[in-house]
């Protein structure tokens, strides 16, 4: 069955990527404990690759900015900031931030694989952090970020690396051996007490796997990234990223990211140091530079 835009947008709607980070009742202190988690854990790189004190006074594009976590930082730091998001949920999540925060920026809610409602050349730098390889069309959606840069403007994108110990161990490997493990009715209750994996996320891929009994690659890839009931999502590696951005200048990439959260009482063995090692040579997350010519 051929995916669409609407499907995509149908899960992202219910599911603002982040939003799960915090319970809080009061909304100033829900959206900081959100970015205290995103930055102080395992994505503590962020901050890095997307440099946001550099962009100081740049107009900024983000492409896919949830509930704008990352675009909070854009414009405290100075920059004038434009979030674009598939999703009204997130975009409506997005302005209760800034609001909340009093910080200036601009939403709109759009497909990227479609024009962006802005003009040719309006953006100094475009940023887009893990949404690219969950569209139907990502390369529609690179046509667009070469469209509405200047020229001499950069990009930041990150995609999920297919060289990665995630996908070649964890989502190709250990994960098709044990996925019958939790096929009968009390085993992800038994698996969750075990090893301290997420219940729901358990029974939600014991539910997929009996309703799918032939299931694509693309489908177990797309169930294994962003939860069981992720409609879409891809990976990519060094080749298939330089293809993608192929009309760009001075591309280049870098991986970050080893989650030991993965690994159970294993992954608490891993000292931060050899986490940290381990993420930037077979990361999850490819991080994608360069600019338009």
């Amino acid at each position: 069955m051929k995916l669409e835009v609407a499907d995509v947008r149908e899960f992202w709607n219910a599911n603002p990527c982040q939003s799960h980070l915090s319970q809080a009742p009061e909304r100033r202190r829900y959206f900081e404990e959100i970015s205290k988690k995103r930055y102080g854990g395992r994505e503590w790189h962020v901050p890095k690759v997307a440099n946001f004190s550099a962009l100081r006074g740049q107009e900024v594009l983000e492409i896919g900015c949830s509930i704008a976590t990352d675009g909070l930082e854009f414009a405290k730091a100075g920059a004038k900031y434009t979030g674009v998001d598939l999703t009204p949920r997130s975009i409506e999540m997005a302005e209760e931030r800034f609001a909340l925060f009093d910080v200036s920026g601009t939403f709109v809610a759009t497909n990227a694989e479609a024009p962006l409602p802005f003009p040719d050349a309006s953006f100094d730098h475009v940023y887009s952090f893990g949404v690219i390889h969950h569209s139907p069309a990502p390369e529609k959606i690179v046509r667009e970020i070469h469209r509405v840069l200047r020229k001499g403007g950069t990009f930041t994108v990150m995609l999920y690396n297919r060289t990665s110990i995630n996908y070649y161990i964890e989502i190709m490997f250990l994960r098709k051996i044990f996925r019958m493990c939790l096929l009968p009715k009390p085993m992800p209750a038994i698996i969750a007490a075990i090893t301290g994996f997420d219940r729901q996320t358990l029974e939600g891929h014991r539910d997929m796997m009996l309703q799918k009994r032939g299931m694509t690659k693309q489908e177990w890839i797309s169930m294994n990234t962003d939860g069981p009931f992720c409609p879409l999502a891809d990976v990519y590696n060094h080749r298939e990223a330089t293809a993608l951005f192929k009309d760009f200048a001075n591309v280049r990439q870098e991986v970050w990211e080893f989650n030991s959260d993965h690994w159970s009482f294993l992954g608490k063995l891993i000292p931060l140091k050899l986490e940290r090692w381990i993420g930037r040579r077979w990361g999850w997350h490819r991080m994608i530079y360069g600019k338009k010519p």
